[in-house]
């Protein structure tokens, strides 16, 4: 925001015609806007994340409606009306038109700060519905809304405002990650160029670090460990060669997961006017779900835990069915026009599988099946390498042994996944060329 006039002497800004024209001075002043942004967005997605914790055990956890199965209709279907009627009157944001990226770190260049009561009602809507989304997407948009209304207060220069707003949600995810440089780090994966994910990365660092800052102080905990694996008592050399079967059996669940995904939209695609309809159609898909497992409904950051005490209970056929369950809802959720993000929902899919895979086989711990298979499958959703290494990392509260096995599967998955775009594409053509000939 300072030109070079005002940052140079008096002398110095009126001694030639050329001074005066000079370029802009670094922009020293910006990064104090940075460190206020950070501060509201991280203040802002604590609250509502309180907000939600509260309300949602308000809401769900009571006796009654837990003693009760038919009890998740009664709540289910109103929220779900409200999300469709917040989307077709409010305009409120959802996840239809964007990539399952684009619902963690949203796109800075179409942010429309004025939807923001609507984006925190319909976030809540959806996740008080019983939907299968998690809150990280409803964070950044949220966040990321914050910064887009307070640089239009301040008047933010067009070219400098991706700082504000890669800032304020650093500082969102950060706190609730508990990791200082998570955000930092998927900031430069996510950029389309590295000059523009380097011009980003100091507010990513200070945004991150303020939010981090906030929750650490205000005690605010968040998802670090937060699946309390028992820890690994000790490491083999075998345990490097089963990163590769683990992180190709994660690639399976993200591959089910886009074919979910373009089963959703294609049936969901045909009632893409009729708004309120979709959501009710959901609803009426959750709530059926919800009267016989309830435990596959929600984002699963709490449900995971229930399951994997009653690991043994459920056994390894059940464990399969609701992974495979929960990807499939999280389609639901995704295609219908309900707000929030893929990531527990997917973790909630690799624990389940890796569990069923250590009643299999009990010697090897679970630890180590939840690693391999998480990376794989969050890595192929997102492609972003080094963002998922730490999330997976902290997740699992992992040593810089675990960290080097998360880093093998991580680089399993790199391998494999360009021949098989190149095969899954070559059959495409094939059949769009074989149907074309048929028609001709």
């Amino acid at each position: 925001m300072d030109s070079a006039a005002e940052g140079a002497p008096p002398s110095q800004a009126a001694a030639t015609p050329a001074a005066a024209a000079a370029p802009e001075t670094y922009p020293w002043g910006l990064y104090f806007h940075v460190i206020v942004v950070s501060l509201i967005g991280g203040f802002g997605v604590m609250l509502w994340f309180v907000l939600y914790e509260w309300l949602n055990k308000l809401i769900w956890d009571g006796s009654f409606v837990t003693d009760n199965a038919w009890m998740f209709p009664v709540i289910c279907l109103p929220f779900s009306l409200l999300v469709g009627l917040l989307v077709k009157y409010a305009k409120a944001p959802s996840n239809l038109d964007g990539s399952i990226l684009d619902s963690l770190t949203g796109d800075t260049s179409h942010l429309k700060w004025k939807d923001l009561p609507a984006t925190v009602a319909t976030s809540l809507a959806s996740l008080f519905s019983g939907a299968v989304l998690g809150p990280e997407g409803a964070i950044g948009n949220i966040a990321s809304k914050i910064a887009a209304l307070y640089c239009d207060l301040f008047r933010i220069p067009a070219d400098r405002r991706p700082k504000l707003v890669f800032a304020s949600v650093a500082s969102g995810y950060n706190g609730l990650l508990e990791n200082p440089v998570f955000a930092a780090v998927l900031g430069t994966e996510v950029a389309e160029t590295r000059k523009q994910g380097l011009s980003t990365l100091p507010a990513s660092l200070i945004g991150g670090g303020v939010g981090y800052a906030v929750f650490l102080l205000l005690h605010e905990t968040g998802f670090v460990n937060f699946l309390h694996l028992p820890p690994v008592q000790s490491y083999t050399v075998w345990d490097a060669f089963l990163m590769v079967p683990l992180a190709l059996i994660g690639l399976v669940l993200a591959i089910l997961t886009g074919a979910f995904m373009k089963i959703s939209a294609g049936v969901f695609g045909r009632l893409k006017d009729r708004i309120v309809l979709r959501a009710l159609v959901a609803g009426a898909i959750f709530s059926v779900v919800g009267v016989f497992a309830p435990v596959v409904m929600f984002s699963g950051e709490t449900q995971v835990k229930t399951v994997i005490d009653g690991a043994a209970g459920y056994g390894i056929a059940l464990l399969l069915v609701m992974a495979v369950g929960k990807l499939a809802l999280l389609s639901v959720g995704f295609k219908s026009g309900f707000l929030g993000g893929p990531t527990f929902p997917l973790i909630f899919a690799s624990t389940s599988v890796a569990l069923a895979l250590n009643l299999a086989f009990p010697g090897v711990p679970v630890a180590i099946f939840v690693a391999g298979i998480m990376t794989g499958a969050v890595y192929v959703l997102f492609r972003t390498p080094l963002m998922v290494v730490l999330l997976t990392a902290f997740m699992l509260d992992a040593g810089p042994t675990m960290v080097a096995l998360i880093v093998l599967a991580i680089a399993t998955v790199m391998i494999v996944t360009p021949p098989l775009q190149t095969l899954i594409t070559a059959r495409q053509a094939g059949k769009k060329a074989e149907k074309a000939s048929l028609e001709a």
